[in-house]
């Protein structure tokens, strides 16, 4: 009986082991690396070599350029593309900038390995250096609003107006935060099939959904290998411990935006930035979207635009 016992365990493990490399063969194949830099994604982008990376950068509305101008900073796994819809809106009346930090979208990988908040925040301060922008208006999503609350603090003098749609920074504080990923991680992102891939973004946008174009380019991105070795430094390294005593130093016009459904923040994390915010007296708007998700840009949610058009083209005072 034993020795049955022992013949069909082989068994089992052999196959499981010619199903491995089978599996291990397909995905070498079919989630094998995809060129981001020669092809069409580069068409009208430009690159600035800054710090420690090649930045990939898009400028929109320059004709207006006495006026102060936007820059957008994406979310985290996602890059400035995400911005695509909202863009062309704000730069009827201004200059809008958006660029992919550090091992995202098509900017190069950190020469150095840091990418943590303060070397973002570095990059940032870098790009406005070299674009000549003393002063912009600042709207960030997830990861980006994280980067931005903070650069408002350290840098106040460069703020006009500052926007948190579904901001980072908080997680931690609420005891939600997942922590890093180790290093064996980039194997598993290696083999994520394309139908988990869309699940993600199905999850993270709730009750709308994310085109299938943008779908299909999220999973293009998510092929090269760069990318994926950003996306784990980032994750390993991006931290705003301090995120109760900065967001009191916010001394800016702040709006809030929010998915009601988002899966990620949960909506009450909105409440909290506006209190701690308006705790050192700045002004907060705060707007909550029934439906929406962690996505805001990407899912179609026209009053989240029309909020965004109103407050950054809001005169001082009124």
């Amino acid at each position: 009986m034993l020795a049955l016992i022992w013949r069909w365990s082989l068994r089992f493990l052999g196959t499981l082991l010619v199903l491995l490399l089978l599996f291990i063969v397909y995905g070498g194949f079919a989630y094998r690396d995809q060129p981001l830099r020669n092809s069409e994604a580069t068409r009208d982008v430009s690159f600035l070599k800054t710090g420690h990376a090649e930045i990939a950068y898009r400028a929109d509305g320059l004709n207006h350029d006495d006026t102060t101008p936007v820059i957008l900073l994406h979310a985290m796994f996602f890059h400035m593309g995400m911005w695509d819809t909202w863009v062309p809106e704000l730069a009827r009346s201004r200059p809008v900038y958006r660029f992919d930090v550090p091992g995202h979208g098509l900017s190069s990988l950190a020469d150095n390995n840091d990418y943590s908040l303060q070397s973002t925040i570095n990059t940032l301060r870098n790009f406005m250096d070299h674009q000549g922008i003393d002063r912009a208006i600042l709207v960030g999503a997830s990861m980006g609003g994280a980067t931005l609350f903070n650069f408002a603090a350290e840098y106040p003098e460069r703020v006009e107006k500052l926007v948190l749609v579904n901001s980072g920074g908080l997680e931690g504080h609420d005891k939600a935060d997942s922590g890093g990923l180790p290093d064996g991680a980039y194997w598993v992102l290696r083999y994520l099939p394309d139908w988990s891939l869309n699940q993600f973004v199905d999850w993270l946008t709730a009750d709308n959904r994310a085109s299938d174009a943008f779908k299909s380019e999220f999973i293009h991105n998510f092929r090269n290998r760069d990318i994926r070795r950003g996306i784990i430094g980032r994750m390993q390294d991006f931290k705003s411990p301090e995120t109760l005593t900065i967001l009191p130093r916010i001394q800016v016009p702040t709006l809030v935006m929010w998915g009601e459904k988002n899966p990620q923040l949960p909506v009450a994390q909105a409440e909290r930035f506006r209190a701690l915010i308006e705790s050192g007296g700045s002004p907060v708007a705060l707007r909550v979207y029934p439906g929406a998700g962690h996505l805001l840009p990407v899912e179609g949610v026209d009053s989240a635009m029309q909020d965004l058009l109103a407050f950054v083209n809001e005169e001082a005072g009124e």
